[in-house]
């Protein structure tokens, strides 16, 4: 299905783990044993030759009437309908980018400057996310593409606004790197479910530290890191696919 809006807002991790263990229903956040995000060891994960490349069929066209909205904790993209991929023989559409600054994922135990998770969601609530890390290098063109819209979220920080954009365009998610680590996780923010398919990619890209200000910049002073704890894999195995 095409879609013809996106949405961007933010909701602090902290603020999320917050409210929701006041209201009781996130106990799998603290007690779960498939939590995400965790530090994947490269050295120690598992080539499997059965697992397949990410087929991404997305909708690369440019998405009109797109929107900002931020209330100053975390950036999300929301797509309102944009294709997807299949794992499994089950097919999941692309709904969310989230953005966290610094990573949430961990490669030898090193934090990243920066990731962004491609948030699928399947007809059953199951989701899978491709994450990709960013590291501090040169700019990342896909950051530039919104610079405009940040700067001016930027002008008035931690309050709640919406900005209405031209277009969008997702061609970037082409050009990255097909090789990725595969694990099973949960969400990293309340209800923490544990239903995810977490897709990591193997190669981090870059982006400058003035990108990664910008960001972070929209955001209230105490949700400037806005990562969750890397998490204990509790026995989980982390598998690797190798294009090659």
């Amino acid at each position: 299905m095409a879609f013809n809006s996106i949405l961007i807002f933010f909701f602090g991790v902290s603020f999320l783990f917050i409210g929701a263990l006041a209201s009781g229903h996130p106990a799998v956040c603290s007690s779960g044993k498939r939590q995400s995000p965790v530090d994947i060891n490269t050295y120690f994960a598992i080539l499997n030759k059965t697992l397949e490349p990410l087929e991404r069929e997305y909708h690369f066209h440019v998405a009109h009437n797109t929107t900002f909205v931020t209330d100053g904790k975390h950036l999300e993209i929301s797509l309102g309908g944009s294709g997807g991929l299949k794992i499994y023989g089950k097919t999941y559409n692309l709904t969310q980018l989230l953005f966290h600054t610094p990573s949430e994922h961990r490669f030898n135990s090193v934090p990243y400057a920066a990731e962004l998770q491609q948030i699928h969601e399947a007809a059953d609530g199951s989701r899978a996310v491709v994450a990709i890390l960013f590291k501090y290098g040169p700019p990342s063109p896909f950051i530039y593409m919104l610079k405009p819209q940040l700067q001016e979220l930027a002008k008035k920080p931690c309050t709640e606004q919406r900005i209405d954009i031209p277009k969008f365009d997702l061609s970037f998610l082409r050009k990255w790197p097909r090789d990725y680590y595969r694990y099973l996780g949960s969400h990293t923010s309340p209800p923490c479910d544990e239903n995810v398919i977490w897709n990591v990619l193997c190669e981090a890209k870059t982006i400058s530290m003035e990108q990664v200000d910008e960001l972070s910049a929209p955001l209230c002073e105490e949700n400037k890191n806005n990562a969750r704890p890397v998490q204990p894999l509790n026995g989980r195995k982390v598998e690797t696919y190798d294009e090659v």
